[in-house]
């Protein structure tokens, strides 16, 4: 299913022109080898391109339109046009000359076997350039000499004929294409087969894979998303088989294989989440849909709120979107994937295969669920990195959330299913590990209860909870709520107020002292804070003394007195200690609120 939605995209992609069609691919390539009409190597000049890589600019290879590289493993296989110095020049510091040699007769063979009967200047140039260059003799070359350490250091280089680049004369093209047509990746072994992909009989079936590019943690030469290297990866009776254990055909191989490639180099299409790397597409490729899905994140594609909210409201009523002039139809396919590296290979942490509206109803309904009061500066719409950082030490050196927290909240996310327990733990744990830190030094500021731990809880209890909590919490205080978890939280909170009010610049707070244990475990704290509270009440003049003791009386009056024993429960469940929390940042955040009325 995978690999089948994959090679669909790379037909519509390659229908548009966004990726290269059949025998073309992409390579990084470092340098060019200019050569005359006689075939005389006369320039070896850069191709790198300069970019930002933080506050320095570096020289990386520019990514060109080739034709198709092969996919080497350990043998000799050669790149037309373009391949690296051993193939090329005969040059490079792997310290086997004999090996080099090989490499690049191997190349001059593959170059003669395609341009041997071409009549143009360049073709001939080329041909007359792997005639000419001796081995043996390559070091003695100034051309060479000179540019040494970047050869060396290169990745491919690109044959050039006096300014023009060889992959840009039409005869060679054809030529190229000709060949490719004929023989597939040039395998003149490659077996034959059913392709499982695409269904097609009698397919040169695909003994490597594509190397897969991009994704977070993998090797950055490439990753293999299918591949059969032990025994213990193939069927019976295939042992050593390779790709030939589930037979995918050349043709889709490379297809799937540029179009996941295509994805993971737009960061339109990818997102990382923890240790998962995110790509998703609509089944037409149209990029208004993952633009929208962007937004929906939490993240910001250039959508405006109200052109989201339009969009929104139409796909809620099941009718299609505008964009701009853009249709969006909700009944779009539309397909997430989730990729985590493993070793030298890639594993599927999940797969959706869902209508646009589905997909886009589910995020509305998770952030619907997270909505609550906040600052100005922050954002209606959490990003669900947020809520996984959320989950993480801020003072480790990664502050990485666990690798297996990113993928199951996504998966109850699309599937509008319950949230992980272990998320809500986690949350639940940094509030008790957590202080509140001023920004300091670059250090960004460190809150206990923060808005995106707080909405999440919220979220949670909605979602899990749902037959204990729904109708109790809101965006907002929820004066009507008497759950005595909820009360405590706010009361905690007015305490809090009491305290600062009356010792302005006190260093540490009944926060700092008593919060985890007033929400674990209420009965043996609340005795001690309410006392605290009446000795800082009477410093306070008046009329706030007045105003307090209103607020302190009216939640109080809300918890139940027994007929024996203390009214505040000893221990609070894992959702009563989120209702607490969720208590205690709503009756701050209306404090807040209120003190911005006042000025």
């Amino acid at each position: 299913m995978i690999l089948q939605s994959l090679v669909h995209l790379y037909d519509e992609l390659s229908r548009q022109g966004k990726v290269a069609k059949e025998g073309w691919g992409i390579a990084k390539v470092s340098h060019r080898l200019v050569i005359n009409t006689s075939g005389q190597l006369i320039g070896i000049i850069s191709a790198r391109r300069k970019v930002l890589r933080g506050k320095k600019e570096k020289e990386i290879p520019t990514e060109m339109i080739v034709p198709l590289p092969v996919i080497r493993a350990v043998g000799i296989k050669a790149n037309f046009l373009c391949d690296s110095s051993s193939y090329m020049l005969g040059v490079d510091d792997k310290g086997k000359p004999e090996r080099t040699r090989k490499c690049f007769e191997a190349s001059k063979e593959l170059h003669h076997h395609i341009l041997d009967h071409c009549t143009s200047m360049e073709a001939k140039a080329i041909l007359a350039f792997f005639d000419s260059w001796d081995v043996t003799k390559a070091l003695d070359n100034h051309f060479v000499k000179d540019n040494l350490d970047d050869i060396l250091a290169g990745s491919n280089f690109l044959l050039q004929i006096d300014g023009t680049d060889a992959t840009e004369v039409p005869e060679i093209r054809e030529a190229w294409e000709k060949y490719y047509n004929g023989t597939g990746s040039g395998e003149a072994d490659s077996a034959v087969g059913p392709c499982l992909v695409t269904g097609k009989e009698n397919q040169p079936i695909a003994v490597l894979h594509p190397k897969i590019k991009g994704v977070m943690g993998a090797q950055s030469s490439g990753a293999n998303l299918v591949s059969f290297n032990a025994a213990a990866f193939c069927s019976y009776g295939h042992d050593g088989e390779q790709g030939k254990n589930a037979p995918v055909s050349e043709e889709a191989a490379l297809a799937y294989g540029t179009a996941l490639n295509y994805l993971l180099a737009d960061d339109r299409h990818r997102k990382i989440f923890g240790d998962t790397t995110v790509v998703y597409w609509s089944e037409h490729a149209a990029d208004v849909y993952q633009d929208c899905f962007m937004d929906m994140l939490g993240d910001d594609s250039g959508i405006g709120d109200k052109e989201l909210d339009d969009i929104l409201a139409s796909i809620k009523n099941g009718v299609p979107a505008d964009l701009n002039g853009v249709t969006i139809d909700p009944e779009e396919p539309f397909y997430i994937l989730g990729l985590a590296p493993s070793a030298a290979r890639i594993s599927v942490r999940f797969f959706f295969r869902n209508t646009f509206g589905n997909v886009i109803s589910a995020l509305e309904a998770h952030q619907e669920r997270m909505r609550l009061v906040h600052a100005s500066w922050e954002k209606d719409r959490i990003p669900l990195w947020q809520i996984l950082k959320a989950t993480a030490n801020p003072h480790s050196k990664d502050s990485a959330s666990s690798p297996l927290l990113a993928g199951s909240l996504m998966v109850s996310i699309f599937n509008n299913s319950r949230y992980p327990e272990a998320v809500y733990q986690n949350i639940l744990r940094r509030i008790y590990s957590d202080r509140d830190e001023a920004a300091d030094a670059g250090k960004k500021a460190i809150q206990k209860v923060s808005y995106v731990k707080a909405a999440f809880i919220k979220a949670c209890l909605l979602k899990n909870y749902q037959k204990d909590w729904e109708g109790k919490i809101q965006m907002a205080v929820n004066e009507k709520c008497n759950d005595v978890s909820y009360v405590l939280g706010r009361l905690f909170s007015v305490l809090e107020n009491i305290q600062q009010a009356a010792n302005p610049n006190i260093n540490t707070t009944i926060k700092d002292r008593y919060f985890n244990s007033a929400c674990a475990t209420p009965a043996s704290v609340f005795p001690v804070l309410l006392k605290l509270a009446n000795a800082h009440l009477g410093k306070l003049d008046q009329p706030k003394a007045v105003f307090f003791k209103k607020k302190l009386g009216a939640l109080m009056d809300k918890i139940v007195m027994p007929d024996t024993g203390t009214p505040l429960p000893h221990r609070l469940t894992l959702d009563e200690q989120g209702a607490f929390v969720l208590g205690y940042y709503q009756e701050t955040q209306e404090r807040f609120a209120g003190k911005k009325e006042e000025k």
